[in-house]
């Protein structure tokens, strides 16, 4: 078997590095004081980690190949960025509108995910019941749903004052889920079949996301404040 070359090497073992501190750090910034200063440290490592973890995964996609990783990098990143421009987004209800960045990030998971969506979709379709097209319709729908939210977000004409913190929420659990999902995928092969290997993290993880989301509406809808709940600057 022909060995991978130095260069891919080195991308792949800044990739591996890269996610282990993404792992690690993003439930540090989940169990700190939201909005304080260690939330937003722990916070902004996990959003530089996961940026050179799309990056390398990407480039060793392209070289090695592996379409997936590639994808799903794009498909995982888009949630994570998203999440954190929410946080530059904090006054759409106002009358702000989004700058190129985040069209050109809703754009391009746009394209990606619907490639994913149609690619899995029609080979499910055709009868084909492996991993490889569960997956993608799978991410595939799950990314399309985050665009259409940032559509949404970006261009209706009314807005719930607190939905850049729940844009911020999803789109952080969401990233950190397809990061999980990644490294269950190359290290737990105990987890039989494949798909299911890349899909329990979104089957656990995406009610978790719904019900925390929830309990904050209900908690603004009690009467309580952002200001109550988290240490928020607008910027």
């Amino acid at each position: 078997m022909r060995s991978d070359p130095e260069f891919l090497k080195i991308i792949i073992s800044i990739h591996a590095v890269s996610g282990v501190i993404a792992l690690l750090v993003a439930p540090l910034a989940m169990l700190v004081a939201k909005g304080g200063d260690a939330h937003r440290l722990w916070g902004r490592t996990f959003f530089y980690a996961m940026a050179v973890v799309a990056t390398t995964a990407i480039l060793a996609g392209i070289l090695r190949p592996n379409t997936l990783m590639a994808l799903v990098a794009v498909f995982s990143f888009h949630m994570i960025a998203s999440g954190y421009r929410a946080l530059y987004l904090k006054k759409l209800h106002q009358g702000q509108r989004p700058n190129g960045v985040d069209i050109f990030l809703m754009g391009t998971a746009g394209i990606v995910n619907a490639g994913l969506f149609l690619w899995g979709l029609s080979h499910v379709l055709m009868g084909d019941r492996a991993a490889g097209p569960i997956i993608f319709l799978v991410f595939g729908t799950i990314g399309l749903s985050f665009v259409w939210r940032d559509f949404q977000r970006f261009h209706q004409r009314t807005h719930d004052k607190r939905e850049w913190l729940y844009a911020h929420m999803s789109g952080f659990m969401g990233g950190y889920i397809a990061t999980v999902s990644a490294f269950s995928a190359v290290n737990l092969e105990m987890i039989q079949p494949v798909w299911l290997r890349w899909l329990w993290p979104t089957v656990l993880g995406v009610p978790l996301i719904v019900g925390w989301i929830r309990y904050y509406r209900k908690r603004f809808a009690g009467g309580r404040r952002t200001r109550d709940l988290f240490q928020v600057r607008i910027r």
